[in-house]
């Protein structure tokens, strides 16, 4: 693949070696949401997964708060 453009090399490519954070979706207040960990029980969304509208009117589900989430183990029956 060839890349044509004027951008220098490390805007179009960044810092490989800078690790990436990494992201978990989790269900929260009924919601999915994409998540970054922060702490042992506490994320920041970083994004909403629904299609409702409604959705992304909640404050608790907004890109950037802090949420402490506790994730459950359900038993096998």
């Amino acid at each position: 693949m060839i890349l044509w453009t004027i951008v220098p090399e490390e805007v179009v490519y960044g810092d490989q070696n800078q690790p990436q954070p990494a992201y978990e979706e989790i269900e929260y207040a009924g919601q999915k949401v994409m998540a970054q960990k922060i702490s042992h029980n506490e994320f920041r969304v970083v994004r909403l997964l629904t299609t409702d509208p409604v959705d992304y009117l909640r404050n608790e589900l907004q890109p950037g708060t802090i949420i402490t989430y506790k994730p459950v183990i359900q038993a096998l029956s």
